[in-house]
C-alpha cells in the first residue's frame, strides 16, 4: 500500500479537523514510521507520522507501527 508523505500543508489541514475520528481517518492516509526516543535512559522506537509523535513505543519497530495503525483504525471507526 502506498502512503502519502505528510507536509506542512497536511498538518495545517489536520489542525482544522474537529473530531478525533476525523483526525484518525486523515492520518491513516500517511505512512507510520518510527524514530528513536529515550525512555528511562533506554532507546525505544516511537511511532511517528512525519514529525508527529504517536503514543506508541517499544523495542520492536514493526510491532510499534502495527500497534499505532491499529489504534488509528480503532479511532477512525
Amino acid at each position: 500500500m502506498a502512503y502519502l508523505s505528510i507536509t506542512e500543508l497536511n498538518k495545517a489541514l489536520l489542525s482544522q479537523l474537529k473530531t478525533e475520528k476525523e483526525r484518525a481517518k486523515y492520518l491513516l492516509q500517511f505512512e507510520v514510521t518510527t524514530r528513536i526516543t529515550i525512555e528511562n535512559l533506554t532507546p525505544k522506537a516511537q511511532a511517528v507520522i512525519g514529525d508527529i509523535g504517536l503514543p506508541f513505543t517499544g523495542d520492536d519497530a514493526q510491532q510499534v507501527i502495527k500497534d499505532a495503525r491499529a489504534w488509528l483504525q480503532e479511532k477512525a471507526a
